[in-house]
């Protein structure tokens, strides 16, 4: 399929390296095909077949027997070390989107952005390294919140006060990604480039919305240079 990435995600990407790059372009595929499955207008029978289709998939991709050209992909250049059972936590979060499922307290959208984004960024940390372990998923874990916040408080119609106030959603966002990188030991620093790239994009956002992209490429590069030097 044809994906339109954003241009912190295309970022990220170009300074993942070379060698693991295609499996994250397959995962970030994967996380739109889940996505496709819930946008408005498709018919509830058929988006329910498509993410129903995908949990057997995540079982023979965990299994070491994709049939999905991307999740034969992932699976190829990401290795057998990665939890690719994780995409459950995906799939829980997009069932809820599609049951209509909003988020009306700050634990609700705790859960649901870290059903979502965390899966997938722990996931892409995972698969960068090969493997698995307690670092990676506290890493993928505080990523993936702070993106799915910054994402909500950047979506049309966020309201600066009400349920979740929009004070409290940034200070939280912006707490998530300024620890993430903390929480990297500092040997997988330079494979983890992908991750701190986004890192610093998404705070640099929240502190000044609308740079340019020359700003962001510089941003990105200043960030996959410290990961090469720590």
């Amino acid at each position: 399929m044809a994906l339109a990435l954003a241009l912190d995600v295309r970022l990220a990407l170009a300074f993942s390296g070379a060698q693991r790059r295609p499996a994250l372009e397959a995962l970030y595929a994967i996380d739109a095909e889940i996505a496709a499955a819930t946008r408005p207008g498709l018919d509830h029978a058929v988006a329910h077949a498509k993410l129903g289709w995908w949990r057997g998939e995540v079982d023979r991709l965990a299994a070491g027997r994709p049939e999905h050209p991307l999740a034969r992909t992932l699976r190829l250049h990401g290795g057998d070390g990665p939890r690719y059972a994780r995409w459950h936590e995906r799939l829980a979060a997009a069932e809820l989107t599609l049951a209509g499922h909003a988020p009306g307290d700050l634990p609700a959208l705790l859960l649901q952005v870290d059903r979502a984004e965390g899966a997938v960024q722990t996931l892409a940390a995972e698969v960068l390294e090969g493997g698995s372990d307690a670092a990676l998923e506290r890493f993928g874990a505080a990523l993936g919140r702070g993106l799915g916040l910054a994402a909500a408080l950047a979506a049309p119609g966020s309201a600066p006060d009400g349920p979740l106030p929009r004070a409290q959603l940034l200070a939280l966002a912006r707490a998530s990604l300024e620890s993430a990188p903390q929480l990297l030991p500092g040997a997988p620093r330079t494979r983890q480039a992908h991750g701190l790239v986004r890192a610093t994009l998404a705070l640099a956002r929240l502190e000044r919305p609308g740079q340019s992209p020359l700003v962001q490429l510089w941003l990105a590069w200043q960030s996959a240079r410290r990961a090469r030097q720590e």
